[in-house]
């Protein structure tokens, strides 16, 4: 049994030393993850630690959270969270926690850029089709 277990190590330790690392080894898709991460950690410490205000917009928008209601959840006033928004304001850490509770987003992502803008999109209610960004509906 012992034999067993030896040769089975020396097979893995084998597999590992011949395994291939190129376009098709697992290396550079994991290299290439780190990467892209980096990058974003990157630009989320040259925004000087500052939460990102369109994050924050975002993050509200998807749980459907408007109104003085949300300002006084995260412990202010109104217009509290709209100077956050505009980016005339900061929230403080706080604040911004009290903001991951109510949200469920996690910290980081406030602080990551912006996202992009959302093209070709349509929105459609009871009152017709909307283009996202236009005016008109069909």
């Amino acid at each position: 049994m012992a034999d067993d277990l030896e040769r089975a190590r020396q097979l893995r330790e084998r597999r590992r030393s011949t395994s291939p690392v190129g376009a098709f080894g697992p290396g550079i898709r994991r290299q290439s993850q780190i990467t892209k991460v980096m990058d974003r950690v990157r630009q989320a410490e040259r925004r000087n630690g500052l939460p990102t205000p369109e994050r924050i917009t975002v993050a509200l928008d998807i749980c459907g959270l408007y109104g003085p209601e949300v300002d006084e959840a995260l412990g202010g006033q109104e217009p509290m969270v709209d100077e956050w928004e505009a980016g005339e304001r900061v929230p403080t850490e706080e604040q911004l926690q009290a903001l991951v509770c109510l949200t469920g987003f996690p910290i980081n992502f406030f602080y990551l850029p912006p996202p992009p803008p959302v093209t070709g999109v349509w929105l459609c209610g009871e009152d017709g089709c909307k283009r996202l960004g236009d005016d008109s509906t069909t």
